[in-house]
């Protein structure tokens, strides 16, 4: 008998090298990396209150009036970021979900003082922040509140604005009228606070500070 022909049989495509094998690995494991972040980042961290903020962050003033007759002048500085990815990297979730914003914020009273706080809360959109649901908790920072307590505020954007209240009591329980913190807290001075927040820098901020000091406010 005779060896078939070679050329009756069909041709083997050749192996993928090594290289193009390691090529094709890294190119599926940078297109998880980009669906992830696409994920993770929310497209309203860059358009924040209507306004383009490429910087993902958001200043805001405006005066806090509470039930019990106090008025106070706050200050925010708004940063979003990735779902629960904190500007340290780590992450902060818990049961109520994932934190979308973290900052600073300042509050001054009528008799001067001014207080420094850390800002954690969330952004509950996707695409836009008008109308989204949105929470801020002022922590402690430079100044300390009392032992285990966080101010709570929760509200919404309108357009330009955040709008938010303080239902919960923590605001009128942990200042006094006349802007000092309380070394105590008691359910006698349970009671709500609002505040408006439109767009503002740190010069909008110290001119109603001024304000509210003169009465004028």
């Amino acid at each position: 008998m005779t060896a078939p022909d070679s050329a009756t049989f069909p041709s083997m495509p050749p192996a993928p090298r090594r290289g193009a094998r390691r090529y094709l690995v890294l190119a599926g494991a940078l297109l998880i990396v980009v669906a992830a972040g696409a994920i993770l980042v929310p497209p309203w961290i860059f358009h924040i209150g209507g306004r383009s903020t490429p910087g993902m962050s958001w200043d805001g003033v405006g005066t806090v009036r509470a039930t019990d007759g106090g008025t106070y002048v706050l200050s925010t500085h708004l940063v979003g970021g990735p779902l629960g990815v904190t500007r340290s990297g780590g992450m902060a979730c818990s049961d109520r979900g994932c934190d979308t914003l973290h900052g600073t914020a300042r509050l001054c009273t009528k008799s001067g003082t001014t207080y420094t706080f850390q800002l954690r809360g969330a952004v509950h959109a996707w695409w836009s922040t008008n109308g989204a649901a949105t929470s801020v908790d002022l922590t402690n920072g430079t100044t300390a509140l009392p032992d285990g307590w966080v101010v709570a505020f929760h509200g919404s954007w309108h357009g330009p604005q955040l709008v938010l209240s303080s239902p919960d009591n923590s605001f009128t329980e942990v200042f006094t009228p006349a802007g000092a913190i309380r070394t105590t807290t008691s359910t006698a001075d349970a009671g709500g606070a609002t505040v408006t927040l439109d767009h503002g820098s740190a010069t909008e901020f110290a001119r109603e500070c001024r304000a509210l000091t003169s009465g004028r406010t």
